[in-house]
């Protein structure tokens, strides 16, 4: 993905967003409720992760409803070699005192349909392929459309990038990640299960190598409610061999 340059026409947006996860469209959101015209841009992605997001931005966004039918209701529960414990969501004034579990696909597909309720325009299947650089400013994007099958050059006032932590959009403009801090790697499946709508998220915080030796990380158990539970590991990259751990 290259940078392309031109002249600085006038902007055909307000605002862009490249990528419309929970951050993009979230940003959407409350740019389009205060009038802006508003193009989020969404790669198309099919992530199949299930996460309890906190529910400050996504009750905001009035989602709540959306939530409570679509996820079941959790608490948290921890888990060590010595023994369980059992942690209450904490109470909050304005926020629930629950958590809710609900697939990624799921979760961006709510958070879009709110976005568009509040009057952005959602291109789906479109893809920020690269950057448009004016002068030295970015000014836009240029947009693979998979209705169309086109690519063309999409201008605005401001560009905000929010296509993930990894961000190609970001990496063309010459950003890189630090070094210095850690890498934390997952890896998770689905299971079929009799326990997919217990009340819990389970936490196993005791994570250890073949040979016993204690790993910086955290296990996962989480009912999706819909007969299956999300199962995973995570750790993070401050030992010797982790990526093979």
């Amino acid at each position: 993905m290259n940078a392309v340059s031109s002249g600085r026409p006038s902007p055909d947006y307000d605002v862009l967003v490249v990528g419309a996860g929970p951050a993009g469209a979230a940003a959407a959101y409350w740019l389009a409720k205060r009038g802006r015209r508003f193009d989020p841009k969404t790669s198309g992605r099919r992530l199949f992760v299930a996460i309890s997001h906190p529910l400050g931005p996504l009750i905001a966004m009035r989602l709540r409803e959306r939530l409570i039918d679509a996820a079941p209701k959790v608490e948290v529960s921890f888990s060590t070699r010595s023994r369980p414990i059992e942690l209450a969501w904490p109470e909050h004034p304005d926020f629930p005192s629950c958590g809710y579990v609900v697939r990624r696909r799921e979760l961006d597909q709510m958070v879009a349909e709110r976005t568009v309720e509040a009057g952005a325009t959602v291109w789906q299947g479109a893809e920020a392929a690269a950057p448009v650089v004016d002068d030295g400013l970015l000014t836009g994007a240029m947009v693979r459309r998979a209705d169309t099958g086109t690519t063309e050059a999409v201008r605005a006032r401001y560009v905000i990038v929010a296509d993930g932590a990894n961000s190609r959009f970001g990496r063309a403009l010459g950003t890189v990640r630090d070094r210095t801090y850690p890498l934390g790697m997952a890896i998770r499946g689905y299971f079929e299960s009799p326990h997919h709508d217990e009340p819990w998220i389970e936490s196993h915080l005791d994570i250890r190598d073949r040979d016993g030796n204690h790993l910086p990380g955290y296990g996962w158990i989480f009912p999706v409610g819909d007969g299956t539970v999300n199962v995973g590991v995570g750790l993070l990259s401050t030992f010797a061999g982790w990526n093979g751990a």
